[in-house]
């Protein structure tokens, strides 16, 4: 083998190297992307289901404040 075959199977070999690297390095940040966005979707549900715990809780303690008016008058 020359040479120049060498280099070239050298340079080819490097370059699968580089895009496997790089390959690796997308399926990554794909990967952090996807859980990152699982996270905050899960935050969103929890804070939605907060949200309405408390519009609830709010609600009952108003139709309360209101039925002991009612109650006094």
């Amino acid at each position: 083998m020359s040479t120049q075959d060498k280099a070239r199977e050298l340079m080819a070999k490097e370059r699968l190297t580089e895009e496997e690297r790089h390959n690796k390095m997308v399926s990554r940040a794909v990967e952090a992307e996807e859980a990152y966005q699982e996270n905050l979707e899960e935050t969103a549900r929890e804070l939605l289901t907060e949200k309405r715990q408390n519009n609830e809780s709010l609600q009952d303690n108003m139709r309360e404040r209101a039925e002991e008016q009612i109650q006094q008058n």
